[in-house]
């Protein structure tokens, strides 16, 4: 090929010479970078990125994926809670369009509820920074479907694991309608039990996911979506040195309505939606000659309405709950609780306000105010929440500058035991005990292309107070032994969350990924006078570095990479127990005075396309091979006390394997 540089003009003037090219080859970078941040701060990542990454048990979990961003604290294996900057799990909501799940956890921590092939994007916020935000004083994880019609053919893709099978399918309904349906069903059980089981703990373990979207564009202003998803899960765990036999499962539904109307003539988007979400868990031990059961779950109601303008976006949330408060309800010795509170029913109502103001070029100024009424009892808690985001972005050098104040209150708790992963914790209603909680909080942060746009470097330092947070302070043993009572074991305090996260992408080339490295602190003061001064959260991991790498051959292999490297969370050490009145008594000593060893953990997989005929029904086939805990590391999952000849010792739990290998067949058509 020959190439001709020629300066060229918008007119010719008539003895301007005249050029004949052989050819012409126009190029560009295409930006491969998985991460990409939106002004505002939040984060947005490429759901098709994930196939490429490591496949633990054939599946890539987006929400474990997400844990790698800077500022998500993981807790380890067997854990399967979001912790954002500093915030506990309870404090976020993570949702399909909106709609808030309230347990998104499968496999103890594994893997999550999410199919990623259902969806089309997934974002992620890690502050309330605008009066529109749900009321979290956390962040906000979101599930997007793919709401696009006019596609004339079916096509789909699954894939076939070694502990559980996906597949997806889209349906065209008609020219103006699909039809999205996914199911995700495990069989752990026939390859896997061995390593269900820990030290004394013999599982059975199952579990499914279902979804189902229905899309329907009568117009070019309107868009109409139904979804619904189902899941559940089902354990079985026996445990040699309790003698206890324990049946759990717990499970999510949720049906939403989705109505889009775009203005004609006007820069104005009206969506409407009404839903319902529910979340239930039942829970069984029997141990000897006792039997506790303790049934609990939250049902939602919900409504929303959202009208985005041109600079303005003002709207309304109405949510009516429904919480079964965990209760235990015992048979056999112990039988000293013999109260149910029933179905505690409440409502929250929101009405919000966002006004963006352009300054000048690339500056503007966002207000925003969230007007909350929580009624339970017969006793409303009004509260005012507002926020302000400085932004300015320079389109020369690409680089922007944000700096957020906001206020937020939160009428929900989540709180209880947590072992092993299961999830024993519950949510309760702020009431006339518990005061609703919330967070005042300052965050700024900044993005800006590194070596002419190849990378990205993004990073935020944050601060915020958290006021009447709960924490919960008993143990299963409580249920059995004691006249039990859930707010006999609860402690409030205040918060404090602070620290700085860095993020560097990689946008062009083979490559593709990040590397981010987190700091932060989460610190709790309580009002109980036994436990004077600030302790760590059950969450806090200070420092954590995260590298995610995928590499494009160009031919038919894909290897990647996944390293993690954190410092242990705190925990509280039992001194000593022992009987007295037929009742155990364990006596613990300072909270979360002492930390698991270290984190550190690498996944490797390599994803191998096989050959198919041009034009056949398959478009794309191969296998995908991982490796996890390559460096075969005995990372701590938590302490035991335990007891051998009379003699009290600590005994740390480790994941039941040093190496787990799998192997995957994935298809799409």
């Amino acid at each position: 090929m020959t190439v001709h540089l020629a300066s060229l003009s918008a007119q010719r003037e008539p003895d301007e010479l005249l050029y004949t090219l052989d050819s012409v080859e126009i190029s560009a970078s295409v930006n491969r970078s998985p991460v990409r941040e939106s002004r505002g701060g939040q984060l947005n990542l490429d759901m098709e990125f994930l196939e490429g990454l490591p496949k633990f048990l054939g599946n890539t979990d987006p929400v474990s994926i997400t844990r790698m961003l800077p500022g998500i604290q993981m807790a380890g294996e067997y854990d399967g809670r979001l912790n954002i900057d500093g915030g506990a799990n309870g404090h976020n909501q993570i949702s399909l369009d909106g709609v808030p799940l309230y347990n998104t956890c499968h496999l103890l921590g594994f893997f999550s509820t999410f199919i990623p092939s259902h969806y089309r994007s997934m974002s992620l916020r890690k502050t309330p920074g605008t009066a529109q935000s749900p009321n979290r004083i956390g962040g906000q994880l979101e599930f997007l479907p793919d709401m696009e019609t006019g596609q004339n053919k079916t096509d789909g893709e699954f894939s076939v694991g070694l502990i559980s099978s996906q597949g997806t399918v889209n349906i065209p309904t008609g020219k103006k309608s699909r039809l999205i349906l996914s199911l995700r069903d495990s069989y752990i059980n026939m390859l896997y039990s061995p390593w269900l089981s820990s030290d004394d703990a013999r599982m059975d373990y199952s579990f499914y996911d279902s979804n189902v979207t229905w899309t329907f564009n009568p117009n070019q202003r309107n868009n109409i979506t139904a979804d619904f998803y189902w899941g559940k899960d089902n354990v079985r765990l026996y445990r040699d040195d309790y003698m206890a036999d324990i049946k759990f499962n717990w499970g999510n539904n949720a049906q939403a309505l989705h109505w889009t109307h775009r203005l004609s003539g006007h820069e104005l988007t009206l969506k409407q939606t009404v839903y319902r979400t529910r979340y239930g868990n039942e829970f069984e031990i029997h141990h000897d000659n006792i039997s506790m059961s303790m049934p609990t779950g939250i049902t939602d109601l919900g409504y929303k309405f959202i009208a985005t303008g041109k600079n303005t976006v003002l709207g309304l949330d109405a949510i009516s709950h429904s919480i079964t408060l965990q209760e235990p309800v015992i048979s056999g010795t112990y039988n000293l609780s013999g109260h149910n509170t029933g179905n505690k029913r409440s409502r929250e109502y929101s009405l919000f306000i966002d006004q963006t103001i352009p300054v000048t070029d690339g500056l503007d100024i966002s207000l925003g105010l969230r007007g909350n009424l929580f009624v339970i009892d017969g006793s409303t808690y009004p509260s005012a929440d507002p926020s302000l985001t400085i932004s300015y972005s320079n389109e020369t050098d690409g680089w922007d500058l944000s700096l957020n104040l906001t206020q937020r209150h939160q009428f929900l708790f989540q709180t209880g035991v947590t072992d092993y992963g299961l999830p024993i914790e519950f949510w309760l209603s702020a009431d006339k005990r518990n005061a609703p909680q919330y967070m005042q909080g300052i965050t700024l942060s900044g993005n800006t292309p590194l070596f002419n746009g190849d990378y990205s470097l993004s990073a935020s330092i944050y601060c915020r107070r958290l006021f009447n947070q709960l924490e919960y302070y008993g143990t299963l043993i409580d249920f059995l032994a004691t006249d039990y009572s859930v707010y006999d074991h609860l402690i409030d305090g205040k918060g404090y969350n602070y620290g700085a996260d860095l993020l560097v992408t990689k946008n062009t080339g083979k490559i593709s990924g990040w590397i981010s490295y987190s700091y932060g602190r989460a610190l709790r003061t309580f009002s109980s006078p036994d436990m004077e001064g600030i302790y760590p959260a059950s969450h806090e991991r200070i420092h954590e570095l995260d590298l995610l790498l995928s590499y494009k051959t160009g031919k038919r292999w894909e290897p990647s990479c996944i390293f993690v490297a954190a410092g242990g969370t705190p925990f509280t050490a039992p001194s000593y127990f022992y009987i007295m009145n037929q009742q155990i008594v364990t006596r613990y000593g300072d909270y979360n005075a002492h930390r698991l060893r270290p984190y550190i953990r690498m996944d490797i997989s390599v994803n191998y396309d096989l050959k198919h005929k041009s034009g056949s029904f398959i478009t794309k086939h191969g296998l995908s091979l991982s490796l996890y805990n390559v460096l075969c590391r005995n990372n701590d999952i938590s302490y035991q006390m335990k007891i051998h000849h009379d003699r009290l010792y600590y005994h740390h739990v480790t994941f039941v394997t040093n190496i787990l290998p799998s192997i995957s067949y994935y298809c799409r058509f």
